[in-house]
């Protein structure tokens, strides 16, 4: 019998990611799910509504102390932006951003959102600001994700949608005996079959963006404001070289049976990473959006090779310091 790692062991390494571990998300309208609201913790912090709570002049706001106010930089994204692995509120990008510059930048991190998701976010709050300067986009690696697993509809694919879609099912069929063998029989085959070919639909990707970027485009000339996007940086799409901390955190997730760290581990290969930035790049020089690679600009730090990620896709406090510099110097 394999005997696997349990990605607890991370917690001798990485503290912090037990709070993060631990934060579950809710229902809400139109985005399927959001963040859980009033998390608390030394750690992480979320407000009533569900969004992290934001630096501002040497405090902590929730997002609702914002409202009405000018000249305010979202910052979008999925748990990167959410500052999935920083050790407090004060070290997500949007807080840095706000530190570094005596400005207000929002963190509007919707923790496993894919690229539509983030839109529809924005679109359900962004008015209640007098004036959005900037639209911060920082993304990429979940609509990659999702794509990889190939298991979406003409609808599109979210995360959780199987959890969902079993919800209703089982509601819709709740008197329904071989509605219930069938389902627990399935269940047990998922958990028992892992040997899915993953492979990345680059033709179904490049139409996700196109709509995406296209209505991004559109939003930010009727709404006067500015927008750019930057592709997040993964660990194995940079030209580090692990620190002896990352290798013990990426030993103990990839020896282990987290269906979401195999998966990542594919989504992470170089060859998918390659052309995902040249279509990325592509595109936004089209539509006539800024588009950064932080995976590229990131190589050229000299802190590369310090202990700059808990995974393959979140990162520590340098971590996000570090991009939070390269956003700065490319907006």
């Amino acid at each position: 019998m394999v005997k696997f790692s349990n990605i607890k062991d991370r917690y001798n390494i990485i503290p912090q990611m037990k709070n993060y571990d631990q934060i579950s998300y809710e229902y809400k309208p139109f985005i399927m799910f959001f963040n859980c609201s009033n998390y608390k913790s030394k750690v992480v912090n979320t407000d009533e509504i569900g969004f992290r709570l934001n630096y501002h002049n040497n405090n902590l706001e929730k997002l609702s102390n914002f409202f009405n106010q000018e000249n305010v930089t979202i910052v979008i994204g999925g748990s990167l932006v959410f500052g999935f692995g920083a050790t407090s509120d004060n070290n997500t990008i949007s807080s840095i951003l706000s530190k570094k510059t005596n400005k207000i930048y929002l963190n509007f991190g919707g923790t496993a959102f894919n690229s539509k998701q983030e839109i529809l976010l924005f679109l359900n709050f962004f008015q209640n600001f007098k004036k959005v300067d900037k639209v911060i986009i920082v993304s990429g690696a979940n609509d990659l994700y999702l794509n990889l697993i190939n298991d979406e509809d003409e609808w599109g694919n979210f995360f959780f949608k199987k959890k969902y879609q079993d919800i209703f099912d089982r509601y819709k069929n709740r008197n329904n005996f071989y509605y219930k063998f069938n389902y627990l029989l399935n269940k047990f085959k998922k958990q028992n079959n892992n040997t899915k070919i993953y492979k990345v639909n680059f033709t179904k990707l490049y139409n996700n963006y196109s709509q995406n970027l296209k209505l991004w485009s559109n939003l930010s000339n009727s709404f006067d404001f500015k927008i750019h996007f930057f592709l997040q940086p993964l660990a194995i799409w940079t030209k580090k070289k692990l620190s002896d901390e990352e290798e013990k955190i990426f030993n103990i997730l990839d020896n282990s049976n987290d269906l979401a760290h195999i998966i990542l581990k594919e989504t992470s290969k170089i060859e998918n990473y390659l052309k995902f930035s040249k279509m990325l790049e592509s595109l936004s020089k089209e539509i006539n959006i800024d588009f950064t690679d932080l995976n590229f600009k990131l190589n050229q730090s000299k802190n590369l090779n310090k202990s700059l990620f808990v995974d393959r896709i979140h990162m520590n406090d340098l971590g996000y310091n570090e991009i939070s510099k390269l956003i700065l110097d490319n907006i």
